[in-house]
């Protein structure tokens, strides 16, 4: 009966958004998914502006193509019929978690709910992302290495959740370490070799159609970020998005001594971060509260090491952090594959009642960020339809921006691109735009576009809070590291300009 009413609950976080308009990279996946419906073998081939120049997705995209084929079926459809479509992928996550949260805490439909209600988990399923998919053979894989049973189903499932993103490669570790922990070390081998099986028919499907491997080219383009200043900045934004958007350190405080010193200790790095950022006032409060989270998070979860299962989750917890570093920027949903451990390893020590609060908070703040970030893309829908009554013209931002406007006929401005005179530039303030080289216009229009709700924000310059990366777009751009904050800025911002003879 809970478990029905647990997946009845997440169902109720599910169904109000599927109306959700395109929204931040919901764009390139939709460009990659029409394109795999055209030519199924070679999606990354199609062009697509989405660092500034227009080159190829294989180039720019670092994503497998795991995404693009599920989709390819309902890429032309309404957006609500797509989000439908990813329901299956909420369904399989649920079941992984509610057995993980009984093998582990005897706690199913709490552990299905603290993990798939998580604020990143979320607005995973209310997204066109391979985030979902991902979490959902992450759960239900990990959960079956664990079961002698099932141990080659799970290693199976973990390395296909390497078509939806390469991140699943770094739980490899985890589907060898267990059998050889308890003894199977031939097992270990082959359950290894499992989980690699689908990456390597990636690989060979790369070579044969692209004449070069995706995964080794997306390794170096995400490791150009690796400066002291870079890492500083990923490390931290990764502890805040755990804490803040993943993993509540509420279940934590079963441990209140560790958790009390972690939070500390995580609170510390909050004010050296934000000193370090020139912060002030409410973005330094938010930098602070969800490092403290955080470090909370964290020292609640390392508190829990004294059996083998214990410490194979601490693993499982420490890839997270490392693996984070390695990527070109932080956003908080690169957790998906990691975080459940924070969940799991406390929630077998929290009293009832601990456990009641946790669920209450975490589902409550995930709602209000699923509404705000629901009201974000509408808002960029809306720009993008006030852009339209100018009629056509060129496009400088990424994000659903892009993707509406694209649909009525706009182009991509290129970086430093000479826009021919009397043509329309529509700007999004937010949606990182490209720059063209004019510099001469004869009609200027900026239009604001507040929040209909003030309050928590998924992205504010205001409150210095982005759920969806460690920056916001700007020159030069500005550093956060909270995944949310409060404010009331404008939510979009509009520029219209026209080019000079």
């Amino acid at each position: 009966m809970r478990d029905r009413l647990a997946l009845l609950l997440l169902m109720g976080l599910f169904m109000p958004f599927v109306g959700k308009p395109v929204h931040v990279d919901d764009a390139n996946f939709l460009v990659l998914a029409q394109a795999a419906a055209e030519m199924p073998w070679t999606p990354h081939a199609v062009l697509i502006n989405w660092g500034g120049t227009t080159e190829r997705a294989f180039d720019v995209l670092s994503n497998p193509p795991g995404i693009a084929w599920w989709l390819a079926p309902v890429s032309n459809l309404d957006p609500a019929w797509m989000h439908l479509w990813m329901l299956p992928w909420l369904a399989v996550a649920a079941v992984g978690a509610k057995r993980l949260g009984d093998r582990i805490a005897e706690r199913g439909s709490m552990a299905m709910l603290l993990v798939c209600g998580s604020p990143i988990a979320v607005l995973a399923a209310h997204s066109l992302t391979p985030d979902l998919p991902l979490l959902a053979c992450t759960l239900w894989g990990l959960d079956a290495v664990l079961d002698k049973n099932r141990q080659w189903k799970g290693a199976l499932v973990v390395g296909f959740g390497a078509w939806f993103r390469y991140s699943a490669i770094a739980l490899w570790p985890l589907v060898f370490a267990w059998p050889w922990l308890n003894g199977q070390r031939t097992t270990a081998w082959r359950m290894l070799g499992l989980a690699a099986l689908p990456t390597a028919a990636l690989m060979i499907h790369d070579a044969m159609d692209y004449e070069q491997v995706h995964l080794f080219a997306m390794t170096g383009f995400q490791s150009v970020s690796q400066q002291t200043d870079d890492m500083i900045h990923k490390a931290v934004a990764s502890v805040a998005a755990l804490g803040g958007a993943a993993a509540l350190p509420i279940l934590a405080w079963a441990r209140p001594k560790p958790t009390t010193i972690g939070g500390l200790i995580g609170g510390g790095v909050g004010v050296f971060a934000a000193v370090w950022a020139s912060q002030h006032g409410v973005p330094a409060a938010a930098t602070v509260l969800s490092t403290a989270a955080g470090g909370a998070s964290l020292a609640g979860a390392c508190s829990n090491r004294n059996s083998p299962i214990e410490r194979w989750l601490l693993v499982w917890l420490g890839l997270g952090l490392v693996f984070l570093l390695g990527l070109r920027f932080t956003a908080a949903r690169y957790w998906i594959p990691f975080f459940a451990p924070a969940v799991l390893l406390p929630l077998k020590a929290a009293s009832g009642g601990l456990v009641r609060v946790a669920v209450a908070l975490t589902l409550g703040l995930s709602v209000l960020l699923a509404v705000d970030d629901a009201e974000f893309a509408t808002t960029q829908a809306q720009a993008a339809e006030r852009a339209t009554l100018a009629g056509t013209g060129h496009i400088a931002g990424h994000w659903g921006f892009q993707h509406h406007l694209r649909a009525q006929g706009w182009i991509d401005v290129e970086d430093d691109q000479t826009v021919p005179a009397g043509q329309w530039i529509a700007e999004s303030r937010v949606g990182w735009p490209q720059m063209p080289a004019n510099d001469c216009f004869d009609a200027e229009a900026v239009i604001s576009f507040g929040d209909p709700w003030p309050g928590l924000r998924v992205h504010t310059h205001q409150g210095g809070a982005n759920i969806h990366g460690h920056t916001l777009a700007g020159t030069p751009p500005t550093r956060v590291f909270a995944p949310w904050s409060i404010g009331d800025d404008p939510m979009e911002t509009l520029t219209l300009r026209r080019t000079c003879p």
